[in-house]
């Protein structure tokens, strides 16, 4: 795996003698690290001031600046077919030195930035709506366990939004996004409803999951029952139509189409982020990015297109990004490139 991260903290001269141009591809990494870092949710009031300070640190860092976000502006319309280009530069020059990649660093860092967070998404629209309106929010790599007002917890997975509303005896959460266990308290007076979007779960006392991802709402049991429905009214009380039951090592998903399940689910795969841990087993390495992304601060970027189909199986630990990097470079036959530590390139 190519590290021009650690290169950039390794360090080059700041006096502009370097006629080779690392201390001004330096500036830049540091520029695109600095973007990065400050689309994150999690970004505090000190990085903000770190950040101003390193802007007035030198005309050259600000016109690294400057210059990042006059490249983003100017790929927003031929972005996609920017993508395309890069890819098949890759094919043509599949070198894994760092010198080889070092000539099309800064355009490739932008361009990846560009399709993750500028011209092409949504990426942080709904995230700001949705967190503030949460009662409790996770960023991507965080995970805690919060105490509710009934005494129950929510163990919440990264990228995770909850909005809570316990008054005149309700127990009910929203997902707004994420995932999130809940240890349920038992009251056979007051139901527990857990609401993701497409569908919800009713308990009196038990554990589960639920995940709220691509409009569609995820269920597991790991113990005791559950009750799933579509079309969950707002009376906590009141019966469901249409609604399952789930028991342990079951699960349902609720989506545009209605609801699907009970279905066997593995515990060891849909907890295992409880445990610091994520597992594929023959899943697209699209998916697997996908996966990824949810739960790392930044972005990983897939330039190989032809690799997106190729099949991923493991477990990995969610602290060791340069292990899963490793193994998919030794597996699939990608080539992992750091630019920053919220951006990894797989080519």
């Amino acid at each position: 795996m190519t590290d021009h991260w650690d290169d950039q903290r390794r360090g080059a001269p700041e006096n502009g003698s370097d006629i080779d141009g690392s201390n001004e591809d330096r500036l830049f990494s540091e520029a695109n690290a600095w973007f990065f870092r400050l689309q994150s949710d999690d970004h505090t009031p000190a990085e903000r001031a770190a950040f101003a300070e390193w802007l007035a640190r030198s005309p050259a860092h600000a016109d690294a600046w400057t210059g990042l976000q006059s490249l983003l502006h100017d790929l927003k319309e031929p972005a996609r077919a920017a993508h395309r280009a890069a890819y098949a530069g890759s094919r043509r020059a599949p070198s894994r030195r760092p010198a080889a990649f070092g000539g099309v660093r800064r355009f490739a860092a932008a361009l990846a930035v560009l399709l993750v967070v500028g011209g092409l998404g949504v990426w942080r629209g709904p995230t700001l709506y949705q967190d503030a309106v949460a009662d409790q929010v996770t960023a991507a790599g965080q995970r805690r366990t919060v105490a509710l007002p009934d005494g129950s917890t929510a163990e919440m997975n990264g990228g995770t939004a909850l909005a809570l509303d316990f008054r005149d005896g309700e127990r009910r959460v929203r997902i707004l996004r994420g995932e999130a266990w809940f240890h349920v308290t038992r009251d056979p007076d007051h139901p527990f409803v857990v609401d993701g979007g497409a569908g919800a779960a009713r308990v009196l006392g038990t554990q589960f999951s639920v995940r709220r991802e691509d409009g569609r709402t995820t269920v597991t049991v790991g113990d005791g029952l559950v009750e799933v429905s579509a079309h969950p009214g707002t009376d906590s009380h009141a019966p469901w139509p249409d609604s399952v039951r789930l028991r342990a090592g079951e699960s349902a998903e609720a989506g545009p189409l209605g609801l699907s399940g009970p279905r066997p689910a593995d515990p060891a795969v849909a907890f295992a982020w409880r445990q610091g841990q994520i597992v594929f087993r023959q899943q697209s390495l699209a998916s697997v990015i996908a996966a990824l992304n949810a739960q790392w601060p930044g972005r990983v970027v897939l330039l190989n297109d032809e690799a997106a189909e190729r099949v991923v199986s493991g477990v990995f630990a969610l602290d060791r990004p340069d292990a899963v990097f490793d193994a998919l470079e030794r597996g699939l036959g990608v080539h992992a490139t750091r630019i920053t530590p919220y951006l990894t390139l797989l080519r």
